[in-house]
């Protein structure tokens, strides 16, 4: 069968594609053109389909397409008609029309070799998703990944408009979406980029046309005001589908200026005619054009190469044709400058190039092409640009134990046996859930041996130098959580092939029953039952309310995304979730580094019947938080300097919960991805039983709220200031102020009310407790230490990797780590005391009659990360 290669440059507005095949190399048209819009269209069956029938689908079912699916690279899924979409998946659907026609043409045959371009700025995860894509396509096929510029380079050189070994040149590639500018190194076919790429994520044609869309607006705006307000504020289908019909005339006149001085338009709606001349673009982007200039004549310093050293600056990208970019290039870099008919198609030809090289030069002994779908290396041999990949999943986050499918057996389930040498090394294999007869679990309170330094019988668990608390006793393996409400203990376990919820008998000395679930996402139990989300799905969920007894009264599927919040207080509960995919978001679209969504809640009776009626969703409101940009990766720490939304918490000695949401407003012009005036604000929910929600908008000039505390009657608020107390007269005081870089939390416990702090959240560095003075109305410090931690994040999103506080009465115990050792202390109004030392991570979770439940972790002495299963432990008190 015939062999043949392909390159393709999966562009922001457009793609295009160049088959090789015999060392020719022709432009592969795709229904019938040699560019496609590079839109990807969710139809109603569920399939997704991508190219000009996508495009098409934006006057039909514009809330269905996406017009440009390579902006979300990195930044999370797109919603699809409401349905969330994987980015590899839209891009698969995409390079999927280059495939198909290439194997039409050839018979059937699958391509040898696929080069596939990306920005040079792109780094390995983003550069994953395009793998991943290419995989989704093709099985047993070499993928290759290389830098637009190379690409753009690969082809100049071939065309031999490239100088000899030991030049430098420069590229200048305006896209769709963005503007990179790289300098290479070339010798002979090899370029290797020089210095540290640059470029703009803000610059591009999509946003050169959407000021076109702009500036045609306000003539529609002056001729008929009613009907240009409806095209951009109203969403019913009839107005989103005249606006896209706009935006693709403000296209059509942006390309037209590069040929003709004038181009007017006919607008249906107002049966009006506007215009726009190329002296009115050249006002609008000029500055713009401008700045990219600017930027490759920085990127080039950059490089230690002087501009007069370069020998050729390639143009690339769509947008580069236009006269006034022409015009800007060559007036700064003369005669040097090197352009094509159609920059687009450029950097495909390379691509293509590439991968037939790869085909040419890589084979398996005995003469035949080299095939089984793996990666080029970096540095091979007579292959420029070609870049290392990975077929490895990038690490997924959220709490342990993955997802598992509804309803999965839980025979034969084995405990988790945990770190090698850990303190706790009694393992068992358990026969599987049954009546309670079974398992050989112990609880608080039954005599049973203890457990020593070596997971044997006859010693503390403890580390020499600390103090230690005679028998500690192991109750059971592999759990993630235990709480105690009204004389009960629950157990949430999580094993290989599904979660368990127990409920400890203490009277009988075993769980007296169980639960089985697929994943158990989150629970909360109170003394009149028990409400569980169970995931089922990608943002399908089943919340369940159960009996005491673990019986289940009532099922409820729903669609939520992210991991829910869930309170229970009496007979009443409540489940807080996103209605809608959470948006991640940075300053590339004029906002902070965070996310954004929309947040609801259901309330449920964990009292009535059995005969129930479902809930109701009830939206809160838009929710926003921002986080600390750790690695330009991680959204996990809240920054403690702006308005985040807060996770939902019971009021201490009142009925409800309360919730703060994170709001904002911005300038977004139609069809652009990027805010203008951030202006945020936060609304302070009351959430009483019967649905009952109160919203108050925060005051502007007061602290940003990052916790609050209804404890007694009175608030007790932490945020960016501080501390802070409401007095008698309703008045709020500042008790303390936050430490720059750190975080301050309040934490009930009966009458009292603790305040507990670290002097920085990243890395977690120092920690304090102290007691708040009813009658100086001060706060009296009780412990601390700078160079220890608490085990935990303060500030984190994670409810698994916050602090384990368990109140006991007017008294508290809490966990701090100090040189890889964890030290269990009792907080009491009289002061702090420790009781126990273990080595790893050793942190209360419920407190009993006889005494305290633990969950320990030999090995693990961070306690940044606590989402995986632990051995629950009986410490005496």
């Amino acid at each position: 069968m015939a062999q043949w290669c392909l390159g393709v440059d999966l562009g922001t507005s457009f793609s295009a594609g160049v088959m090789a095949a015999d060392g020719r190399f022709d432009v592969l048209e795709v229904e019938g053109e040699r560019r496609i819009p590079s839109a990807v269209m969710l139809d109603e069956r569920g399939t997704l389909v991508a190219g000009r029938i996508a495009q098409r689908g934006i006057a039909i079912s514009p809330e269905r397409v996406e017009r440009n699916p390579k902006r979300y690279v990195g930044r999370g899924r797109m919603l699809l008609g409401g349905v969330p979409v994987d980015v590899a998946d839209a891009l698969a659907a995409l390079l999927e029309l280059f495939v198909s026609e290439g194997r039409r043409r050839f018979d059937g045959a699958e391509p040898d070799c696929i080069a596939l371009t990306h920005p040079v700025a792109w780094g390995a995860d983003r550069k994953a998703v395009l793998l991943a894509a290419a995989r989704k396509v093709v099985s047993g096929v070499r993928i290759a990944l290389i830098d637009e510029p190379v690409a753009s380079a690969r082809y100049f050189a071939s065309a031999g408009r490239a100088t000899g070994g030991g030049s430098r040149l420069a590229v200048y590639d305006l896209g769709g979406g963005t503007f990179d500018a790289a300098v290479l190194t070339v010798d002979g076919g090899d370029f290797a980029v020089v210095g540290e790429p640059g470029g703009s994520d803000e610059i591009g044609g999509e946003g050169f046309d959407e000021q076109v869309f702009a500036f045609l607006g306000a003539q529609i705006e002056r001729l008929d005001a009613d009907w240009w307000q409806q095209v951009t504020t109203n969403p019913e289908r009839r107005y989103v589908s005249y606006a896209a019909d706009l935006l693709k005339m403000a296209r059509e006149a942006k390309e037209t200026l590069s040929k003709f001085d004038t181009s007017s338009h006919y607008v249906v709606g107002i049966n009006e005619d506007v215009h726009i001349t190329r002296a009115d673009l050249e006002d609008l982007i000029g500055e713009e054009i401008v700045r990219t200039v600017d930027i490759l004549d920085q990127t080039i310093r950059g490089a230690g190469v002087e501009s007069g050293e370069l020998a050729a600056v390639f143009m690339t990208g769509g947008p580069s044709r236009m006269p006034l970019v022409q015009k800007a290039v060559r007036e700064r870099f003369g005669e040097r400058v090197r352009t094509y008919d159609d920059p687009k198609i450029v950097v495909a030809y390379g691509a293509a190039q590439l991968a037939w090289k790869l085909k040419v030069e890589h084979r398996e002994p005995g003469g035949g092409p080299a095939t089984g779908g793996h990666p080029v290396p970096a540095g091979t041999s007579g292959v420029p640009g070609a870049r290392q990949a990975s077929d490895s999943p990038l690490p997924a986050g959220g709490p342990a134990g993955g997802q598992w499918p509804a309803g999965a057996p839980v025979a034969d389930l084995r405990a988790f046996t945990g770190p090698a040498g850990g303190a706790t090394g009694d393992h068992r294999v358990l026969t599987g859930p049954g009546d309670g007869a079974t398992g050989g679990h112990r609880v608080p309170g039954v005599p049973g041996a203890p457990i020593g330094p070596s997971g044997g019988p006859g010693g503390p668990v403890g580390t020499a130098g600390g103090p230690t608390v005679q028998g500690i006793e192991k109750v059971m393996d592999a759990v993630l959580e235990a709480r105690a409400e009204a004389g009960r203990v629950f157990v949430h376990q999580a094993f290989d092939n599904g979660h368990l919820l127990r409920r400890l008998d203490g009277a009988g000395g075993r769980h007296d029953r169980e639960l089985r679930f697929g994943r158990l996402v989150e629970w909360a139990a109170s003394g009149e039952g028990v409400v569980a989300v169970e995931q089922v799905g990608p943002a399908q969920v089943l919340v369940r309310t159960l009996t005491p007894d673990l019986a289940i009264r009532a099922t409820h599927p729903m669609q939520m995304w992210g991991n829910p919040t869930v309170i229970a207080h009496g007979r009443t509960a409540w489940v807080f979730f996103h209605s809608r995919q959470v948006v991640p978001v940075d300053t590339a679209m004029g906002l902070p580094w965070g996310e954004t969504g929309q947040l609801a809640m259901i309330e449920l009776d964990l009292g009535g019947s059995f005969a129930f009626q479902a809930p109701q969703p009830r939206e809160l409101g838009s929710y926003a938080q921002w986080f600390l940009n750790e690695d330009n990766r991680l959204r996990r720490l809240l920054d403690q300097e702006a308005p985040s939304g807060t996770e939902p918490s019971p009021s201490v000695g009142a009925p409800g919960c309360t919730v703060v949401l994170g709001q904002f407003g911005s300038n977004k012009p139609m069809f652009q991805n990027r805010h203008q005036d951030f202006r945020p604000w936060q609304v302070l929910c009351l959430v009483d039983p019967g649905g009952v929600v109160r919203p108050t908008v925060r005051e502007p000039g007061r602290s940003w709220l990052h916790q609050v505390v209804l404890h007694r009657g009175r608030w007790f608020t932490s945020g960016s200031a501080g501390l802070e107390a409401d007095s008698a007269d309703g008045r709020t005081r500042l008790i303390m102020p936050r430490p720059r870089g750190g975080a301050l939390r309040w934490f009930p416990a009966g009458t009292q009310i603790y305040a507990v702090g670290t002097d920085q959240v990243s890395p977690a560095r120092g920690w304090s407790v102290g007691i708040f003075d009813q009658r100086s109305q001060t706060l009296e410090f009780l412990m601390g230490k700078q160079s220890a931690t608490l085990a935990g994040h303060l500030t984190s999103r994670h409810r698994w990797e916050r602090p384990r506080f368990v109140a006991d009465g007017d008294s508290m115990w809490m966990t701090m780590l100090d040189a890889g050792r964890s030290r269990l202390l009792h907080v009491t109004p009289a002061g702090a005391r420790e009781v126990h030392r273990a080595q790893g991570t050793f942190e209360p979770v419920a407190r009993v009659p006889t005494g305290l439940l633990c969950l320990h972790r030999s090995a693990d002495a961070t306690g940044a990360t606590r989402d995986q299963p632990a051995t629950l432990v009986h410490l005496p008190l």
